[in-house]
């Protein structure tokens, strides 16, 4: 298994771009790819692929509720071997739960 994270505290520097297209490379190559957008202010990384299965949790889910079940936090696209668990922050609380994390 690989893990790479891309971060920046600035806006606008292709983090997305390149974690869809780094993730579009990897699946087409083969690899089991799932990306996690954590982005609280503009998730928009499910805009990159169309996706056959949108599931309604997310990082969100995950984090608050340690909601855990695949079949619950992760979404499908349509670009076989590339799936999504997407940004959902209902009420802007994310950024609160993860400075609290210990």
């Amino acid at each position: 298994m690989f893990v790479t994270s891309l971060l920046s505290t600035k806006g606008g520097v292709g983090k997305t771009t390149l974690a869809a297209n780094l993730g579009g490379f990897c699946a087409d190559a083969g690899l089991k790819v799932l990306l996690i957008d954590m982005d609280p202010v503009q998730p928009s990384l499910s805009s990159y692929y169309p996706m056959t299965e949108e599931v309604s949790g997310g990082i969100f889910d995950l984090i608050a509720h340690n909601l855990t079940d695949p079949e619950r936090i992760i979404s499908r696209t349509s670009i076989p071997n590339l799936s999504l668990i997407l940004s959902n922050d209902p009420n802007n609380q994310l950024i609160n739960l993860l400075l609290q994390a210990p």
